[in-house]
């Protein structure tokens, strides 16, 4: 059985499970045993089965029994232990991913050598009090991997884990590695005392550990919402971590950290196509046949609501691109994993540890760097301390710098060099005043480099494509329980709904908002984000029935009213488009985006009249307009002003006409009766399209070249004659 296939069946029987469908989960479980075929799984299962059996005929029975709750939920539980024993089993046995080669082999040692985390933990204290020492690294990457490749802990396991994260023999860093092989662990399988020795950790409150420690909380709370809740001993923390008078906030921040995250690879191609090459081309985008939305410049096309408050003092503006740059790094935007994700091929990123290693200025790595450096014009240790202080690079790019700085010819070298020293200048002095202002800030920072080491290792370990990579996830942590157990108020699902909405994720925004109690002052602009938010997904009944909500509020204001008419238009009901452009013209009679907008309505209603009367007001008052010359000679055309379309189309010509543009002028010399001009212009976009196109456009003009005395057989023969130049 493939990975997958055991991985989507398992996810199948756990949702089952989680349902209380467990005659479902039943059968799932029977169909997975007959490919792991392990007698201690099947002798589990036959027993959770009778058990069951029993609970249903006692409850059919009319017996009160007041410990059924308790029995169902044991069964719940012992089932998902029971799956996941056996894919675990059937991935081990089968997989041919590194990790469960790993795997194999680990399971093999543990065997032979009857190694623990007290041993282990015994080894790393007894060694030299030398962080850097030998012997410590690689006790230490010792412990990592038993974390890390191991199931599940021991309640031995689980004590030396308690007793440690309390231990001053541990160094701050070894315990920030100890925390993030609990979190990739957990991540990868539940593990009731992995959650345990999580919280122990966060419980010691020593910086960076219990930073991290949240982090590992949330990402495991949020992968296993729908399992947590049949474990008391579980809650009963969670609702310990809710008293911590901080933790909204902190949970705010790592919610916001976790939303910037979906933005990387957006940054990543930003870096790539606009900031590193010296130009960018834009290429236009023309609609079809008559490019109606082309007719007026895009300045003269409002998007966004102009009295939306901005809710984010870091929003980018229209200053230069390296001025937007700056403000995203500093907002906690990913702006440096496209330069350094080439950089993670190095020696040192071999060992798994050293992806979730803090960045200090001891370790051996960076001072074998910068020892032949330092100079009286270059003070290594002050570079080194103020790269560690640096808040806006994370740990495994600090270390991905120093490793390059390493391998670089001398002239790039102090180049480099002096950059960085520039850049922590100005950043410690950003900090500095930051923390004047608020003392967690600095929590802040610690949360945006962890969740970017997190973001590197499942992305660019060399075992990443393995990885159930937790970031391809929804990350909608505000729809957890854990959420509901730690916040109060819905500030911050408002905070995150306003973050998803000013960075475009429109799906994300409206199912964020709707979770919100939508009354009291800003009711009206969360129906006008909301009505936006479809209206940009191009769902327009639902973009309409959100803006009519804003409307109870206020009628009166011309954005919202042009919004409406622009949906009402996209759903092809013009009368009603015309009826609120109508009241946008009241006021702004002089905004030809309306006056041109009233004349696609017209058009659309076959009043070309009406339509060309405003088409006009357009041209006369935005002269030079290409764009509105195709909608003046097409009315001109049905009106059988020929004249005038001929103007038009000729000066079309000298821009870059369309297939359309040849078609329609093709059409008018046929109506004047002069062919042979006509099938140039007919050859033309045959050259440009191609036969089905040109033939569909003549049969949906029929209609017109009918009513200006081009006959059916005339109007079959041209499209025929077109038909044999194709295929000459």
């Amino acid at each position: 059985m493939q990975k997958i296939t055991i991985e989507e069946n398992y996810n199948s029987i756990c949702k089952n499970i989680s349902k209380k469908q467990i005659a479902n989960a039943f059968v799932l479980i029977e169909n997975l045993l007959k490919q792991s075929n392990k007698r201690d799984y099947i002798n589990v299962f036959e027993k959770q089965k009778q058990m069951y059996k029993f609970l249903l005929e006692y409850t059919f029975k009319g017996v009160n029994d007041p410990e059924r709750s308790n029995i169902f939920r044991k069964i719940q539980t012992d089932l998902f232990e029971l799956v996941d024993n056996i894919k675990e089993d059937l991935l081990i046995r089968e997989s041919t991913d590194r990790i469960y080669s790993e795997k194999r082999i680990f399971n093999r040692e543990m065997l032979r050598s009857n190694i623990n985390l007290t041993i282990l933990f015994n080894n790393l204290s007894a060694s030299d009090n030398n962080s850097e020492s030998k012997e410590r690294k690689i006790v230490l990457s010792k412990l990592f991997f038993y974390i890390w490749i191991n199931d599940f802990l021991t309640d031995e396991d689980a004590n030396a884990l308690r007793k440690y994260s309390r231990s001053k023999k541990l160094f701050n860093h070894e315990k920030c590695v100890i925390v993030s092989a609990l979190t990739i662990s957990l991540l990868s399988r539940f593990d009731l005392k992995k959650f345990g020795s999580l919280f122990d950790f966060y419980d010691v409150n020593e910086q960076f550990v219990w930073n991290r420690a949240l982090i590992g909380l949330v990402l495991t709370f949020y992968k296993y919402d729908e399992r947590v809740e049949f474990y008391p001993d579980i809650i009963s923390r969670l609702k310990l971590l809710s008293e911590d008078s901080d933790i909204e906030k902190h949970i705010e921040n790592i919610l916001l950290q976790f939303v910037r995250t979906k933005d990387t690879k957006k940054i990543s191609e930003k870096l790539k196509d606009e900031l590193i090459p010296d130009m960018v081309k834009f290429q236009p985008k023309f609609e079809e046949k008559l490019k109606l939305d082309k007719i007026l410049s895009d300045s003269l096309i409002e998007d966004k609501n102009p009295d939306w408050e901005n809710v984010f003092s870091d929003s980018p503006d229209l200053l230069n691109k390296m001025e937007e740059l700056s403000k995203l790094q500093i907002d906690g935007s990913d702006v440096l994993m496209s330069a350094f994700s080439m950089l993670k091929h190095f020696p040192f990123f071999d060992e798994t540890v050293n992806w979730f290693l803090p960045f200090y200025k001891e370790n051996d790595d960076v001072v074998n760097v910068f020892e032949k450096l330092s100079d009286k014009n270059f003070k290594a240790n002050t570079f080194t301390s103020g790269l560690e202080r640096s808040v806006y690079i994370c740990n495994s790019d600090k270390y991905s710098f120093c490793l390059n700085i390493k391998i670089l010819p001398k002239a790039q070298r102090k180049m480099m060099i002096n950059l960085f020293k520039t850049e922590i200048k100005t950043m410690d002095e950003i900090i500095k005043e930051d923390e004047l202002l608020n003392k967690k800030t600095k929590d802040k920072h610690i949360f945006i480099r962890y969740t970017q080491d997190l973001y590197r290792f499942f992305k660019l370990h060399p075992w990443h494509s393995e990885f159930n990579d937790i970031f391809d996830s929804k990350l909608d942590i505000h729809n957890t329980l854990f959420f509901r157990e730690i916040m109060e108020t819905d500030d911050l699902i408002f905070t995150i709904a306003e973050l998803y909405f000013k960075k475009g994720y429109y799906k994300d925004t409206i199912e964020t908002y709707l979770k919100l109690d939508l009354k009291g002052k800003y009711a009206r602009r969360i129906y006008e984000k909301i009505g936006f938010s479809y209206q940009k997904l191009k769902n327009y009944e639902q973009a309409l029935k959100y803006y009519s909500l804003a409307e109870l509020y206020e009628d009166n204001s011309l954005w919202l009213i042009k919004k409406i008419a622009f949906c009402y238009r996209k759903q092809q009901q013009y009368e009603k488009a015309l009826e609120y452009y109508k009241r946008a013209e009241e006021k702004q009679p002089d905004n030809l985006h309306i006056q041109a907008n009233i004349g696609h309505c017209f058009l659309a209603s076959e009043k070309y009249e009406e339509a060309i009367k405003y088409y006009y007001k357009v041209e006369y008052y935005d002269t030079g307009n290409e764009h509105v010359m195709r909608p003046l000679a097409w009315c001109s055309f049905i009106l059988g002003k020929f004249e005038k379309a001929i103007k038009y189309y000729e000066k079309i010509n000298k821009y870059e006409p369309t297939s359309y543009d040849f078609i329609n002028h093709g059409h008018v010399l046929m109506c004047r009766n002069e062919k042979q001009k006509a099938m140039k212009f007919y050859k033309k976009s045959l050259k440009k399209g191609n036969i089905k196109m040109l033939e569909n456009s003549i049969n949906d003009d029929r209609k017109i070249l009918l009513k200006h005395g081009i006959d059916n057989i005339e109007i079959d023969l041209l499209i025929d004659y077109l038909k044999i130049l194709q295929n000459e």
